[in-house]
């Protein structure tokens, strides 16, 4: 198992100490070991240079006042025995009995013989204090060299614990500004930087160390501080990347939803369109064959009319007849959603057929207590104009019967590209998710057991309108929430736009 780095590290001001204090070590076995024997060594010779100078000095000293005090002596003896020559020259040995001349030559070889014995008697004392004086600074100076030998002893041992307090003092000044400096200029710098990288390696690129000096953490602060500038600006243009790859990413994802939607509205209103068409057809047949059967109906049932005379039964002939017609009006509808083709085409104004089928509504719509928004601006179509007015009162009605307590009723005619788009939205009950594919099949209706007889439907008035604008080459989109309202959207292409 790995351990972290940091758990064992040692500061560097102890690491510092410790590499100062082996030093000193060193430097004090060095000092012990090398230098103060080499300076006792170096005392104990120029001592004893030096007593070898005195004595030599001492001896030559001795010698010379030695040498004088006999040479004194001498001249003292020379001066004594002229004085005495002299004195005996004026002594009157003439007027004394006997040789003179004798008398003066006896006494001169007598004191010549005891001249000579004086300056015998003096030289050898002299020889003999030469040699007194010789052995005492003998002895001096062996004294002086046991004396110098103790007192080098002692100022080496002097020597020895001043070195030592001085290696301690001096090691431990350097110790204290060592760790100052060390602290100043490399402890705290690097404490800094390591935060500011600790930081930067936490993901805030804003930590930014102080100012750098000029020595090498300078230069390690500059480097840290150039390689965060190029972070951030790393950074800025990922991040840049990453939002316009996020923009772009997006931008695709909803135009892959949106083109996914269009597929899927496409493929279910052709899905629709087919199921519609085959619908159609079939209506259509089944209001071919019923429209003669129901006209035959009719036609019995005028005539037997015409000749009865008994009222319950005439009365029973008139519900005949009303039913036949109400049924040929659904056999007009089914034929009107079966038959896919404009039966006229001319060029009219959407936003006036649009109005004309809201004035239609609008008795209802206050009754009702229902507010209309219309934003229907001037909009030229080509098609059939009654049709897709009974498109428009089919859409209407069916809002309003949405919102039989009240709500809003908007109408918006807008031009996007090749279509027109005519938007009816109401805030009603709105229709179910599982109703909406079966909106506009034929006789499919979510009012025909209303208990209201004005609100039931045939389930025929969004097939038909879904018919007149399909033969538009338009279609109708339907966008409903449960309690929030419906909005049927009328499609169809300008004039001279490519049919949908």
């Amino acid at each position: 198992m790995r351990m972290d780095p940091t758990a064992r590290r040692i500061p560097l001001v102890l690491r510092l100490a410790a590499v100062l204090g082996i030093a000193g070590v060193v430097l004090a076995a060095l000092l012990a070991f090398w230098l103060e024997p080499r300076t006792a060594r170096a005392l104990n010779a120029h001592g004893q240079d030096l007593l070898r100078e005195g004595g030599t000095a001492m001896h030559e000293l001795a010698h010379e006042h030695s040498a004088n005090s006999g040479d004194l002596l001498a001249d003292l003896l020379r001066g004594a025995a002229t004085d005495r020559e002299r004195a005996l020259e004026l002594l009157p040995l003439e007027h004394h009995a006997g040789d003179a001349a004798a008398v003066r030559a006896a006494i001169r070889d007598d004191d010549a013989r005891r001249s000579a014995h004086q300056q015998q008697t003096v030289q050898e004392k002299t020889d003999a204090l030469q040699q007194r004086i010789e052995a005492s600074i003998a002895t001096r100076l062996r004294a002086l060299a046991s004396s110098q030998a103790a007192r080098t002893a002692a100022f080496v041992d002097d020597l020895h614990t001043t070195d030592l307090l001085l290696v301690a003092c001096t090691l431990g000044v350097l110790l204290l500004a060592l760790g100052f400096a060390v602290h100043r200029l490399v402890v705290v710098p690097v404490q800094r930087l390591a935060a500011a990288a600790r930081a930067v390696a936490g993901g805030d690129l804003a930590a930014a160390p102080t100012a750098a000096g000029q020595d090498e953490i300078g230069a390690l602060t500059r480097d840290f501080t150039g390689m965060v500038t190029q972070l951030r600006a790393a950074r800025s243009a990922h991040e840049a990347l990453t939002a316009s790859l996020a923009t772009q990413v997006a931008e695709r994802t909803r135009h892959l939803e949106h083109t996914l939607a269009e597929l899927a509205n496409s493929h279910r209103q052709l899905a629709q369109a087919e199921r519609l068409t085959a619908l159609g057809t079939l209506a259509g047949g089944i209001a071919h064959e019923f429209h003669n059967v129901i006209g035959g109906i009719r036609g019995c049932a005028a005539d037997l009319a015409a000749d009865e005379t008994e009222p319950d039964r005439k009365e029973t002939l008139a519900v005949i007849t009303r039913a036949a017609d109400r049924a040929s009006g659904i056999v007009r509808q089914l034929q009107r959603f079966a038959r896919n083709s404009v039966e006229q085409s001319r060029e009219f104004d959407l936003a006036a057929v649009v109005g004309d089928a809201l004035l239609l509504c609008e008795p209802a719509a206050r009754r009702q207590s229902v507010q209309v928004q219309r934003d229907l601006p001037g909009t030229v179509v080509v098609g059939d104009a009654d049709g897709l007015h009974q498109v428009c009162v089919n859409l209407l009605v069916n809002a309003l019967q949405a919102m039989p307590d009240g709500g809003k009723l908007g109408l918006a005619l807008t031009t996007t590209g090749d279509e027109v788009r005519l938007a009816i939205a109401d805030t009603g009950c709105g229709i179910a998710d599982e109703h909406l594919p079966h909106v506009f099949e034929p006789f499919f209706t979510t009012r025909g057991s209303d208990p209201d007889p004005a609100r039931r439907g045939t389930g025929l008035g969004l097939s038909v309108s879904w018919g007149i604008v399909h033969a538009h080459g338009g279609r109708i989109d339907v966008r409903s929430q449960r309690g929030a309202g419906t909005t049927f959207t009328v499609v169809l292409p300008r004039p001279g736009a490519s049919a949908h």
